[in-house]
């Protein structure tokens, strides 16, 4: 993608997950590893790896594919809280399925960001990103670019998705559900947990007038898509997202404090992502906190990337770190790194810039690299 240099503010954030509504309910997840995981009862799980799914606990709406929009509405909702004009923002919202929100007269199926950006007063650009788990964080890069090059003065970014029959029953198929769910780095992962959610981020001009004061900076983006098999990650292709966001940040390895990976639990996908680490940051990466929020979350799908974009930010507002939940026993592809095991938030007084790895089927890796406003 284009390099545009400088960064754009981040201004709000909104959020329903696992761990609840709302951007305060999401940190107490993260920092307490507590999570809402009810047995799936849409739908019949007979013979299924897993019988549980993420589920965002106490929202109210339509169940299978509508939710999805539901769900993005109540997290644009939350990230638009002070703002009054709305007329020319844009909404880029990732999911991975293109198809979540049912024909209308005059929209076609893939419109999950009009339809969301209809209900939410948004009149700007909408545009919906469908690059498998890293849909939501590409969204972010792509709104990114709208602002940073003028063409949206605001935007509003991230990604949703529900809990459907097609997802949940397709994947346990691949044989991609664990048992246990989302085990990230673990010597004992054996698949995911599927989850429902959305996140996403109000992005600014830094000089804007009239902006908000921000939460932190997105300051750099970088997208590859590298992979030889569907559902075999290439570390090759991480690593080279990873180097182009900080290029892209002009940033060096040297000054990131922090990784927030994809971390899904799966053994070809922490393999991939910990050797393009190890390639980036070479011995340091073994002074440089590396988590992943799955551990709690388990996948939230196409929301997956963009609400550990939004952790990033609440890690740089709160100058700590959460824990990766459920890592231990680790396995040895981790050995002489800190996943933070801790059972309580670290505190990391000097805490500047925080760096999110998303990857999804297919190859397609996004890196967000943050920076403390």
């Amino acid at each position: 993608m284009s390099t545009v240099r400088g960064g754009v503010a981040v201004t709000g954030l909104g959020v329903c997950s696992p761990g609840g509504v709302g951007v305060a309910a999401l940190w107490e997840a993260l920092a307490t590893g507590r999570a809402h995981r009810p047995a799936v009862t849409a739908f019949a799980t007979d013979g299924a790896t897993l019988g549980a799914a993420g589920r965002v606990p106490g929202h109210t709406g339509g169940d299978g594919v509508r939710r999805a929009l539901d769900l993005a509405g109540t997290a644009v909702r939350e990230a638009l809280d002070g703002v009054d004009d709305t007329g020319r923002v844009a909404l880029v919202l990732g999911t991975t399925d293109p198809g979540a929100v049912p024909p209308r007269p005059g929209h076609f199926a893939g419109d999950l960001a009009a339809a969301c950006a209809e209900r939410t007063g948004l009149g700007g650009e909408a545009v919906t990103v469908a690059n498998a788990s890293a849909s939501g964080a590409a969204a972010i890069a792509v709104a990114r670019d709208l602002v940073a090059a003028g063409d949206a003065p605001a935007a509003v970014a991230g990604g949703a998705d529900a809990v459907t029959d097609l997802a949940f029953l397709g994947l346990n198929s691949l044989r991609t559900l664990g048992p246990e769910g989302c085990r990230p780095f673990s010597s004992r992962r054996r698949g995911i947990g599927l989850s429902e959610g959305a996140a996403v981020l109000r992005l600014e001009p830094l000089d804007g007038p009239g902006a908000a004061a921000p939460l932190a900076v997105l300051a750099g983006c970088g997208l590859t898509n590298a992979t030889d098999h569907l559902a075999a990650p290439r570390a090759e292709g991480i690593e080279r997202a990873v180097r182009l966001a900080l290029a892209d940040a002009g940033l060096a390895p040297e000054d990131v404090d922090f990784v927030n990976t994809h971390g899904p639990g799966t053994r070809r996908g922490d393999t991939a992502e910990i050797a393009a680490l190890r390639a980036v940051f070479g011995p340091r990466l073994s002074s440089v906190p590396v988590n992943s929020v799955k551990g709690v979350l388990w996948h939230l799908q196409g929301g997956a990337g963009a609400v550990e974009a939004v952790t990033c930010v609440l890690s740089l507002v709160h100058r700590a770190v959460t824990p990766t939940w459920g890592a231990e026993p680790v396995d040895p592809c981790c050995d002489g790194l800190d996943l933070v095991l801790e059972d309580r938030p670290r505190p990391l007084p000097d805490l500047r810039t925080a760096l999110s790895v998303s990857c999804g089927l297919g190859g397609m890796n996004t890196a967000l690299v943050f920076r403390r406003a």
